[in-house]
């Protein structure tokens, strides 16, 4: 039997970036639908391990919930004094199963949300027109009937612009030639090049012993507070802590957008590692693979502005800037010097967010429109966490005020997002941090 539910605001993909678009927009008034494929919420920190906190600055929902995972889920049993600002400098990571609790209870703290897992979305709901409206998504049940999930705005946090895609948004895959936008990093020609993919899993040791050198490995671990194994080698073998996420390994996907080619990749990768495996589980350690490949770049939005190396290399601040970055460039597989990946802080405009011809659609998270060797700075959790905000935000305002999601008062949007934090009330003690160097993992 067919079923018609209807919202406000829906959220399609409760990863990194819808979890926080749908607490902002519940916590603004609307009514949301937070709609996840897998059968829980999280996205990248849970089921591909992305467990270590990149860039900054740590604003808003996403400050919220590092501030949870310090005070309940800090490996080291005492929360870390100045960690939800970024000032104590040290690189941290956490369990998967911690970001799950974290996501979980954070969702369920909201009346307005109703979070359902476990469903595909199979077509999206588009009225014809100039623009086009887009008016929420399809899902198939198990036993052939089909649920239309109908809203007044539809947020697209699948990161890879799934629904704008589907409902014939003009998207973009891969690098852009040279001469388009004059960036640092690109081939003279576009190509379908995107950044490898990475099979992240965790070690822990199960049999007591002494201290175990991963300099025998060929990708060491990352001890949490403390850094590189190879980097910081004395001080890991003494502390003995036991427990380190690792980079497993990485190889370029034929296509990051079809889920066959992931898992070739996954495969492939799974021999790649196995000696790291072995070596490890003959010293006594217990193996976690993470469920899911990490990929870092698959489908953009091409939106009303396209965000460019040029644009983050400038440090600009557009007017409509609602959400903040400040991470190297950070664009794997490219030959980068440490002059081609410093960047300053910067703003990522509203329009990033807005699909060409298409309202009551917003795209959240490393999605959004802007380039290859861009998006290799703002497809970090701190970024797409403060782009899914301002989105929720957004949404929520279009609903309140019965119009289109593009013509959002910019002016009120910054409002709201300087008076929850989502903003900072003043730049200058982000803009005197250090500039953190892209991973060279």
């Amino acid at each position: 039997m067919n079923e018609t539910q209807k919202t406000d605001v829906l959220v399609v993909g409760a990863g990194a970036s819808g979890v926080p678009a749908a607490i902002a927009a519940a916590r603004n008034g609307a009514k949301v639908i937070l709609l996840e494929e897998d059968p829980v919420p999280g996205g990248a920190p849970v089921d591909m391990y992305v467990g270590m906190l990149c860039g900054e600055p740590r604003l808003g929902i996403f400050r919220e919930m590092i501030g949870l995972l310090n005070v309940g889920h800090e490996l080291s049993g005492k929360p870390i004094e100045g960690f939800t600002d970024g000032k104590d400098g040290r690189l941290h990571w956490y369990l998967p199963s911690a970001y799950l609790q974290v996501t979980l209870d954070m969702i369920a703290a909201e009346k307005n949300i109703r979070l359902i897992c476990g469903r595909h979305v199979s077509k999206p709901i588009v009225r014809d027109g100039a623009p086009n409206v887009f008016g929420g998504v399809v899902c198939e049940n198990p036993a052939g009937s089909e649920t239309r999930f109908e809203a007044k705005v539809t947020i697209d946090a699948t990161g890879d612009a799934l629904l704008a895609h589907a409902a014939g948004c003009e998207t973009r895959y891969g690098r852009e030639g040279s001469d388009e936008y004059g960036e640092p990093l690109t081939p003279k020609e576009p190509d379908d090049r995107v950044q490898p993919c990475t099979w992240m899993y965790i070690s822990h040791r199960v049999i007591p012993g002494p201290a175990f050198d991963h300099c025998e490995l060929k990708t060491s671990g990352l001890e949490s507070n403390l850094g590189w194994w190879r980097s910081n080698r004395e001080e890991c073998l003494k502390r003995n802590t036991g427990i380190y996420l690792h980079w497993g390994s990485s190889l370029p996907c034929r296509d990051t957008r079809d889920p066959a080619a992931i898992a070739e990749t996954q495969r492939e990768l799974y021999e790649v590692i196995r000696p790291d495996l072995d070596k490890l589980r003959a010293h006594g350690f217990g193996i976690h693979l993470a469920p899911k490949l990490g990929v870092r770049e698959s489908r953009r939005l091409v939106g009303e502005y396209v965000l460019t190396a040029v644009d983050l290399k400038s440090g600009a601040l557009p007017d409509d800037t609602v959400a903040l970055s400040r991470y190297g460039l950070d664009a794997w597989g490219e030959k980068m010097t440490e002059e081609d990946v410093r960047v300053p802080l910067y703003g990522i405009p509203y329009r990033c967010l807005i699909p060409k011809d298409m309202e009551g659609l917003l795209v959240a998270g490393k999605a959004i429109s802007g380039t290859h060797v861009a998006a290799s700075s703002y497809r970090v959790q701190p970024s797409v966490a403060g782009i899914g905000e301002a989105a929720g935000v957004a949404a929520a305002l279009a609903v309140k005020n019965g119009g289109p999601a593009r013509d959002v008062p910019i002016g009120r949007l910054r409002e709201i997002l300087l008076s929850t934090g989502a903003l900072p009330k003043c730049y200058d003690d982000v803009r005197k941090r250090p500039v953190p160097r892209a991973s060279s993992l």
